[in-house]
C-alpha cells in the first residue's frame, strides 16, 4: 500500500499592521516568509493549517499570507479557526481563500475530513460548534470510511480530550454531539486540533486526539505518516534563533494574542503511534 504524509501547523496568527505596532513590519516579513518556506520544504503529500491562520481574519491578512502560501505551489488546506472569522463573514473569507467550508477526501489509504468549528464574528465566545448540517455530513463520512483510517482536522478540540478542552471556550461546546458521531467509527480514528496553544495527546476509546501549540510560541510542524501498518505522528523542529527572536517580537506586540510558549514537552505529547489492523486482501 502506498504511504501518505501530511504536514500540519498549529495556530499561525498572521497579523495586519495597525499603526501602533508598525515597528514589527520587518520581523513579520522575515518570520512568516522563513517559517512557511521551512514548512513547505518538508516532504509531504498535503499541507494543513489547523486554523487561526490569521490573527483577525482581515482581507489584508488573508491576501498577504496566501501570497506567501501560493508561492510554494503545494496542496494546502486551511480549516477555519475563530480568529479567521472575526474581521469578515465566513462567505467573504472563503471567497478570498478559495477554500471550502468543510470537506472530505477519500483515498485508498484513509479518509480525511476537514471541519469548520468556528463561530462567525462572535467576539464574546471563541469556543467551537458544528451546525446540524455539518454534523449530518460528518456522520456520513464516518459511516462511509468503514474500516479505513479516518483523520479529522478541526480547529477546536472535542470536549474533555486534549489539555484544557474541559474548559469554557476551549473546545467544541459539550452540548454539540460530535463525540456521538465520532464514536460510531469502526477502527481507529485520529483528530488533529489547535486552539489551546499547547501540545497534548489524548486517547479516548478508538480515537486519538492530537493538539498543536501555536507557531509563534513554538516553531514546529507535525508529520502524519500513514502506512499499511500504522499512523505515526512526529514533530519536526523548524526552530532557529533568528526565527524565534522575530516570533517573540511579533507575539508581544499584536493584539488578540498572548504568547504562551510551551516547551516541546514529553514524547507523550508530541509523538504518537496508532497501530492499524491488518487489512484483508481483496479477492480478484
Amino acid at each position: 500500500m502506498k504511504t501518505m504524509k501530511i504536514a500540519v501547523i498549529g495556530d499561525l496568527h498572521y497579523p495586519a499592521l495597525a499603526e501602533e505596532y508598525a515597528f514589527i513590519k520587518e520581523d513579520r516579513k522575515k518570520f512568516y516568509a522563513n517559517f512557511m518556506e521551512r514548512f513547505f520544504s518538508i516532504p509531504a503529500d498535503l499541507y494543513v493549517s489547523i486554523g487561526d491562520l490569521t490573527n483577525y481574519g482581515l482581507k489584508e491578512e488573508l491576501e498577504e499570507i496566501y501570497a506567501i502560501i501560493d508561492q510554494h505551489q503545494k496542496p494546502f488546506v486551511q480549516v477555519l479557526g475563530n480568529h479567521d472569522l472575526y474581521g469578515q463573514t465566513r462567505h467573504e473569507v472563503l471567497t478570498i481563500t478559495q477554500q471550502k467550508r468543510y470537506r472530505d477526501i477519500s483515498t485508498d489509504q484513509a479518509v480525511l475530513a476537514f471541519l469548520d468549528t468556528a463561530k462567525e464574528q462572535d467576539y464574546r465566545d471563541c469556543g467551537g460548534a458544528l451546525d446540524p448540517a455539518q454534523l449530518y455530513w460528518l456522520k456520513g463520512v464516518v459511516e462511509q470510511s468503514g474500516s479505513r483510517p479516518l483523520i479529522v482536522f478541526g480547529h477546536h478540540p472535542v470536549y474533555d480530550t486534549t489539555i484544557q478542552s474541559d474548559q469554557e471556550f476551549r473546545c467544541i461546546h459539550p452540548r454539540t454531539p460530535v463525540w456521538d458521531v465520532l464514536n460510531k467509527k469502526q477502527g481507529p480514528g485520529l483528530y488533529m486540533n489547535g486552539h489551546n496553544h499547547c501540545n497534548s495527546i489524548a486517547v479516548r476509546e478508538q480515537w486519538n486526539f492530537v493538539q498543536l501549540a501555536a507557531v509563534l510560541d513554538e516553531q514546529t510542524a507535525r508529520i502524519i505518516d500513514l502506512s499499511d501498518t500504522e499512523i505515526s505522528i512526529e514533530t519536526i523542529d523548524l526552530y532557529d534563533p533568528e526565527l524565534q527572536k522575530s516570533a517573540q517580537v511579533i507575539g508581544h506586540a499584536i493584539p488578540h494574542f498572548s504568547l504562551n510558549r510551551q516547551l516541546l514537552g514529553p514524547d507523550s505529547d508530541v509523538k504518537h503511534v496508532i497501530p492499524l489492523p491488518v487489512r484483508k486482501a481483496q479477492r480478484v
